[in-house]
């Protein structure tokens, strides 16, 4: 198997991220990478204990998790780079059937495994490949109307065993040359958790094909950094993330479209949590009312959406 380097990122994860490291030891010709994004659970010690061989970086102070992955891509120089969660296990093989799908493909510049739930083979469908969002699912998404439209990935795709081309590989689980990864300038800082993913995935896209390996099976266990977050917390990053995006990639019509049915959803909500006594639900909801007015206006996005990881 080509070298490669396995970046792993954790926040309060120790057990999860252990359990990750274990199932990567049976893969020869790896080097993994785990960035502490601050943790305070001992994750950096009990590593250096248990897997000597592993690279930690270690961040007294949490960064996005787009910058964290990016600090432990620097810390390599394989020219294979696998951004794997912290609460996904390689089974065995699936390191390889990921590089193997590139060495096949010369032209592709990334390949994404297939999650499945632990102890089975059921892949899950929030981690298929999906197509890029465009206006009318992120409207669906900001106005909570998701749950009655017809998204998600291709139903084929659930079953596929085989390796085939797709827009958005499960970024939970994605290798990538590093040659392209370097040349786009790795994951935009820009993001702090959530849509980092998709940024990539459509700036790869644009340097050559992305690939779905269905034979590269990797269990998703859940229950990491994320699980820990707040409803108010997840909410902040999740519109962050969605402004973020919009702002770059819809063109100009579709983003004031956006902007508008955030703000008005932002506003009534705001208005609903405020009534209900809610008040971090209730800023939250204020502030993506205002994120929505400045895509609109075009105003620029702040960095950060709040001190989460």
């Amino acid at each position: 198997m080509t070298e490669l380097d396995v970046v792993v990122v954790t926040f309060d994860t120790r057990d999860v991220t252990l359990s990750c490291l274990e199932h990567l030891t049976a893969a020869a010709g790896l080097r993994a990478i785990v960035v502490d994004n601050g943790s305070t659970d001992g994750t950096a010690e009990a590593i250096a204990q248990r897997f000597p061989q592993a690279t930690v970086v270690r961040l007294e102070e949490g960064v996005g998790f787009a910058e964290a992955c990016n600090r432990g891509a620097a810390a390599g120089d394989a020219p294979l780079v696998l951004f794997l969660n912290s609460d996904v296990l390689a089974r065995p093989g699936a390191i390889d059937a990921l590089a193997g799908a590139l060495e096949a493909r010369p032209d592709a510049v990334a390949a994404g495994g297939r999650l499945v739930d632990p102890g089975t083979d059921d892949t899950q469908p929030a981690y298929a490949p999906q197509p890029f969002p465009g206006l009318g699912t992120l409207v669906a998404r900001v106005t909570g109307l998701e749950a009655l439209r017809a998204t998600g990935p291709d139903p084929a795709l659930l079953a596929e065993r085989g390796t085939v081309e797709c827009d958005q590989p499960a970024g939970a689980c994605i290798l990538v040359r590093r040659a392209v990864f370097d040349a786009i300038g790795g994951f935009d800082e820009h993001y702090w958790f959530w849509y980092e993913d998709v940024d990539l995935a459509r700036r790869l896209r644009a340097r050559g094909p992305l690939l779905h390996v269905g034979g590269a099976v990797f269990e998703h266990l859940g229950g990491g950094t994320f699980a820990s977050w707040g409803r108010e917390q997840g909410l902040r990053s999740r519109l962050h993330g969605i402004v973020r995006y919009a702002s770059v990639h819809l063109p100009r019509r579709d983003r004031a479209l956006l902007g508008l049915a955030l703000a008005a959803s932002g506003a009534l909500r705001f208005l609903a949590f405020r009534l209900l006594r809610r008040r971090a639900l209730a800023d939250a909801w204020r502030e993506g009312a205002r994120a929505g007015l400045g895509l609109v206006r075009r105003a620029a996005l702040s960095a950060r959406p709040g001190a989460s990881r």
